[in-house]
């Protein structure tokens, strides 16, 4: 257990330091390496419920998916960071608001991408799942498990993460309508069309 934790413990710390260089922003870096440490801890419970055995198989692939689901997340967080709601009346003085919207650019831009990236890893892995080989088998399973916990910490736990205790930007000051830019005035046309959608939906409860 001690080459374990170790083993771990130096994977972790090496997907920390690249994602605080990457983000440049502490908390959003602590949370996809607690979302990753979590797809480790799943698996963990995969390996009991798969009746497998915990070995250096096994330890291989844990040690493995810290770097694979990595890639579910951080894309996630790295265009969370750099959406930025548009400085209008809806978004000034509300930070529910702007997580909110931020969190929604984030899966509206890069979702389609993580998807398609694990599942074509899903269909490359599936040529092993009728292999008679142990090592095959456990490859299979725990890739599995990989690529499902992976993409769910990225698109439905970090997002709503976000959503609650992400960081924000702060307002700016207002400026003048002549002064907008051709992409401000298209952010902020979106961000009317999302404001009317949320005001108009029965299960808003956002204020």
């Amino acid at each position: 257990m001690t080459d374990v934790a170790k083993s771990v413990g130096m994977s972790v710390m090496a997907v920390f330091l690249v994602l605080i260089f990457i983000t440049g922003n502490f908390p959003v870096t602590i949370m996809v390496t607690l979302s990753i440490i979590l797809v480790d801890a799943y698996l963990y419970a995969l390996l009991f419920y798969w009746n497998l055995t915990f070995n250096t198989i096994g330890l291989i692939n844990i040690v493995i998916a810290i770097g694979l689901s990595v890639d579910y997340s951080a894309h996630i967080a790295h265009t969370y960071l750099l959406t930025k709601p548009p400085n209008n009346a809806y978004f000034r003085g509300n930070p529910a608001r702007k997580r909110l919207f931020k969190a929604k650019v984030a899966i509206s831009q890069m979702g389609s991408s993580v998807f398609h990236g694990g599942f074509s890893t899903l269909l490359a892995i599936l040529a092993l799942g009728g292999s008679s080989s142990y090592v095959f088998v456990v490859f299979f399973k725990l890739w599995v498990g990989i690529i499902l916990f992976g993409m769910a910490s990225g698109f439905f736990l970090l997002p709503v993460v976000f959503s609650f205790i992400g960081p924000y930007e702060e307002d700016e000051p207002l400026k003048e309508k002549k002064e907008l830019s051709s992409d401000e005035a298209k952010r902020e046309k979106e961000a009317n069309q999302l404001a009317q959608v949320n005001e108009n939906s029965p299960n808003a409860s956002i204020n």
